[in-house]
């Protein structure tokens, strides 16, 4: 019996590492859409802080002006950030369909592996079935004799 070799096996494990290779990019997306929602948090709290602190207690104009500058700065920083999610997200987006187009494809060698596998065995049977019907000719052939 021979053993079964895929003449695709070669593009199939290229397709399998590039699909890991995405999921891999994906997943450092992801990380990086954390640690920017972190940081969103921290500048929220600080901003939260900031106002509060202006409410509470009086203060000449100059902090104040100060103060709401700071703010102001701190709402730049809220909005960049925000883009900078909205870009990580959209990228994110891409590579999942870039992901199925993958995913598709290994499916599709991998049907067609099973296919080439089942005519292998078919034809691996076929092969025995010959073998042993010569064999079974060839004994009844002798004992005949």
């Amino acid at each position: 019996m021979s053993k079964f070799n895929y003449r695709f096996a070669s593009i199939l494990n290229a397709k399998e590492i590039f699909e890991k290779k995405i999921k891999e990019d994906i997943s450092l997306i992801n990380r990086e859409i954390s640690s920017l929602k972190s940081q969103l948090e921290i500048i929220f709290e600080e901003r939260i802080k900031t106002r509060r602190e202006m409410i509470e207690r009086s203060q000449r104009v100059s902090e104040f002006q100060s103060a709401k500058m700071y703010d102001s700065l701190l709402d730049k920083q809220i909005q960049l950030i925000e883009r900078k999610i909205d870009q990580q997200r959209a990228k994110k987006e891409e590579k999942q369909i870039e992901l199925i187009e993958k995913k598709k494809e290994v499916k599709a060698f991998e049907i067609l592996k099973e296919n080439q596998f089942e005519s292998f065995t078919i034809d691996e049977r076929r092969q025995e079935l010959k073998e042993l019907n010569e064999i079974a000719i060839r004994n009844y052939s002798g004992d005949s004799k």
